[in-house]
C-alpha cells in the first residue's frame, strides 16, 4: 500500500509530462498482468480479459471497426505491449517534453500530446481508406489495429524543434546538434521507410509531425491553435475537481468599550487569490531569449529572463 500510495502522490506533485509517462506506463504494466494471467489459466496469452481489454484501448484503421469504438481514438496513445515500444516512446517523450516545458508550459504539453496523437490517427485513417496501395487490406475486410504514443510524441518533438530549432542538445555517439537537423532525420526516416511496414505507425508519426509544426508556427505568429482544446480541458478538470471552498467571508468582531457604551468593530477577511497584472513584453526582448537558450540552453537564462518566457508563453 505504501508503495501505491507513494506513487498517487508523485502523480499528484508532477507535472503534465510525468502524469503522462505514468499513464502510460500504468497502462503497460497492467495489461502484461493481464497477458500473464491469460497464459497461465487459458495457455493462450492473448485471449480472456486480456483480449477485451486491448480489443477497447488500440484504435483500428477500418472505419467499419472504429465506427463501434471511437474513444479509440484517445485511449490508442497510452497503450502499449511492447517493452522496447514503450521503453523508447517515453525516453523520447521525456527529453523533448523537458525541453517543451522549460520553454512552455505543461499545460500546452498535454494539449499537443493529445491533438498529436489524434492528427496521427486521422491520418493513418485517411491513408488506409484512400491510398491504393494500403486501401486493399480495409476491402479485405481487415480490422487494422494500431496502438503506441509514437504520433504523440511526434508531434512534441516537432512542435519544440520548430518553435526552438537552434536549440542544442547533445546526443550519444554523435555529440551536439540542434533540434531542427533531430526533426529532419526523424521526419524523412517516417517517409523514406514508408513501404517497409508499419505503414499506419508511420502515418500515425507523420500526422503527428504535421500538427506539431503547424502549431508551433502559428504560435511564433502569436496565435495558439489549442487554446480552444486548452479551455476545454480545463473546463473537464474543473468538473472533476473536488470543490474546495473559497472566497469565503470570515467576520471576527472585536469588542471594544468606548465613553461607557459597548461599540463593536467588525473586519472582514477574503479568502481569495490575487493574480498579478502580466507585463507585455516586446517580441523582440523574446526573441532575443529563445536565440539564448538555443545557443546555450534554458539553465543559462537570468532569472529575470525566465520570468519574461514564462509570462510570455501563458500570454501565448
Amino acid at each position: 500500500m505504501k508503495v501505491w500510495e507513494h506513487i498517487q502522490q508523485e502523480f499528484k506533485r508532477g507535472n503534465n509530462l510525468t502524469r503522462i509517462i505514468y499513464v502510460n506506463v500504468g497502462v503497460f504494466v497492467f495489461l502484461r498482468i493481464l497477458n500473464l494471467l491469460a497464459w497461465m489459466f487459458t495457455g493462450s496469452p492473448s485471449s480472456g480479459v486480456y483480449a477485451v481489454f486491448i480489443d477497447n484501448l488500440q484504435t483500428y484503421l477500418n472505419p467499419s471497426f472504429l465506427l463501434y469504438k471511437p474513444w479509440t481514438m484517445l485511449t490508442y496513445m497510452f497503450t502499449h505491449e511492447g517493452f522496447l515500444h514503450i521503453l523508447f516512446n517515453m525516453l523520447w517523450l521525456y527529453w523533448m517534453g523537458r525541453i517543451f516545458i522549460d520553454l512552455l508550459n505543461g499545460k500546452r504539453l498535454l494539449a499537443i500530446y493529445l491533438l498529436g496523437g489524434f492528427a496521427g490517427a486521422v491520418l493513418a485513417l485517411l491513408a488506409f481508406n484512400f491510398l491504393p496501395a494500403l486501401s486493399q487490406y480495409v476491402d479485405q475486410g481487415n480490422a487494422i489495429p494500431m496502438l503506441g504514443a509514437s504520433g504523440a510524441v511526434m508531434a512534441i518533438t516537432v512542435a519544440i524543434g520548430t518553435y526552438v530549432p537552434d536549440y542544442r542538445i547533445r546526443l550519444i555517439f554523435v555529440g551536439e546538434t540542434s533540434l531542427k537537423y533531430i526533426v529532419i532525420i526523424a521526419v524523412a526516416i517516417d517517409i523514406l521507410f514508408l513501404p517497409d511496414g508499419n505503414a499506419g505507425g508511420r502515418f500515425a508519426h507523420l500526422g503527428g509531425a504535421a500538427f506539431g509544426f503547424l502549431w508551433a508556427y502559428k504560435l511564433k505568429k502569436g496565435t495558439d491553435i489549442s487554446k480552444w482544446f486548452m479551455n476545454l480541458l480545463d473546463t473537464i478538470a474543473v468538473r472533476f475537481k473536488p470543490k474546495k471552498q473559497s472566497n469565503m467571508h470570515v467576520s471576527y468582531r472585536n469588542k471594544q468599550e468606548k465613553k461607557g457604551k459597548e461599540t463593536y468593530v467588525q473586519y472582514e477577511e477574503a479568502n481569495s487569490f490575487s493574480s498579478k497584472k502580466t507585463e507585455n513584453y516586446s517580441q523582440a526582448e523574446i526573441d532575443v531569449i529563445l536565440d539564448k537558450v538555443a545557443k546555450t540552453g534554458y539553465e543559462s537564462l537570468t532569472k529575470r529572463e525566465k520570468e519574461i518566457l514564462f509570462s510570455s508563453s501563458n500570454r501565448k
